[in-house]
């Protein structure tokens, strides 16, 4: 519904937000001397080896999600005492519902009844620390960790705000200075775990079940043209205004793209409320394009990925999901610098275009669009990753 918004509507939803976001102040201010005890902290300092069971907040999208997954597969491969549980959102859970390295997932979801559910579940769990991986000032994480772990230790990122609440918090001026990405931000959260990493995380890719591969593979079949050397997804649909590229210079690319290359086929991907634009993109290329079966979800999408040779993208949920799976990847990013350095897929199967505007990605011109997938597919050629494009 939000990111309906965001589209339609962006300045009521702005609107919209803010009002959110004063009201869970008021919350907190009426409520936080209720929900605080005293600081564990100053009664008795964190001992890494003491904790054996951390809850990690990621009640946030789908690329949240999948951006957390080196940070948990690094905490479990360098802490195998410790059992993790994270508490996801009834968007992005199903990212780990069949990760090994979870030993829980708890789900938030906004009504009253199932927020009392799980806060109750969660306390059951009796979690020794919260890792709270929402960036900056979230009044929502803060008093998800006082009502569901008390007790515990919390560890944030950026949370100046806050310091008194947090045990342990990286600082947002360092982070900004340093322009540190995301990734890097949450591996610092591990330090006070007795984990120091001078680089790197542990890769991994999403979990899926033998049923969801299996998913993936006759939806491959279904989509695949043998006729044709490659399968390239061309996606336009994304959740917000500022990541939106004109649907005009998309059905042009398409027209482009499948005359200039016949020999490879082009899946586009759609929202299920852009269907009829997306027909309308279709019929602006030949019989080397084709859509996306409709109803398909995003874990069968994401286990449709494995079987694509490239991915051109504009939402950063399936750049990350691409990145993660280590399919070739063509991302569209605005021109916000900070934003970028901070959140770029981490991959070495990625290429960007950037707009000018750093508040939109329509900023990107048609010839910088076009120009940029001519250079993706040329330097897949080279790399075999697709056969000679004639």
């Amino acid at each position: 519904m939000q990111q309906k918004l965001e589209r339609k509507a962006p300045r009521l939803a702005r609107f919209l937000k803010e009002i959110e976001i004063q009201f869970k102040w008021l919350f907190i201010w009426l409520f936080l001397k209720v929900l605080t005890g005293p600081s564990r902290r100053r009664n008795k300092p964190l001992n890494p080896q003491s904790v054996k069971s951390v809850l990690i907040l990621r009640q946030d999208k789908i690329g949240d999600m999948v951006v957390t997954l080196p940070t948990i597969h690094t905490l479990r491969y360098h802490r195998r005492d410790i059992s993790i549980g994270v508490l996801a959102s009834a968007v992005n859970y199903k990212i780990i519902e069949h990760d090994a390295a979870v030993a829980r997932v708890h789900i938030w979801r906004k009504s009253l009844p199932k927020i009392i559910k799980t806060v109750r579940e969660i306390r059951k769990c009796n979690y020794d620390a919260v890792i709270d991986l929402m960036t900056g000032t979230s009044v929502t994480s803060l008093v998800i960790a006082m009502l569901c772990a008390p007790r515990a230790y919390r560890i944030g990122i950026a949370k100046e705000s806050f310091r008194k609440y947090y045990d342990y918090y990286t600082l947002e001026k360092m982070n900004h200075a340093h322009k540190l990405h995301i990734t890097e931000m949450f591996r610092a959260t591990l330090e006070p775990l007795g984990i120091k990493l001078a680089n790197g995380v542990t890769e991994c890719k999403i979990a899926l079940s033998e049923k969801q591969q299996e998913r993936g593979r006759q939806l491959a079949e279904q989509i695949r043209d043998l006729r044709f050397d490659a399968l390239i997804m061309l996606n336009v649909s994304a959740g917000k205004l500022d990541r939106t590229l004109s649907f005009d210079k998309f059905v042009k690319l398409v027209g482009v793209l499948s005359s200039k290359f016949p020999r490879l086929q082009f899946l586009i991907s759609y929202a299920p409320n852009e269907e009829r634009l997306a027909r309308t993109a279709l019929e602006a290329g030949s019989e080397n394009v084709s859509l996306l079966p409709s109803g398909v979800s995003i874990m069968e999408l994401i286990a449709l990925m494995n079987y694509f040779q490239a991915v051109v993208s504009v939402d950063t949920s399936i750049c990350h999901i691409a990145a993660n799976l280590n399919v070739p990847l063509l991302a569209m990013y605005n021109g916000n610098n900070f934003n970028f350095s901070r959140w770029y897929p981490y991959s070495k199967r990625v290429w960007i275009v950037r707009s000018p505007d750093w508040k939109s990605v329509d900023g990107i011109t048609f010839e910088q669009l076009s120009a940029a997938v001519d250079n993706f597919i040329s330097d897949l050629s080279s790399l075999s990753v697709l056969k000679k494009v004639q």
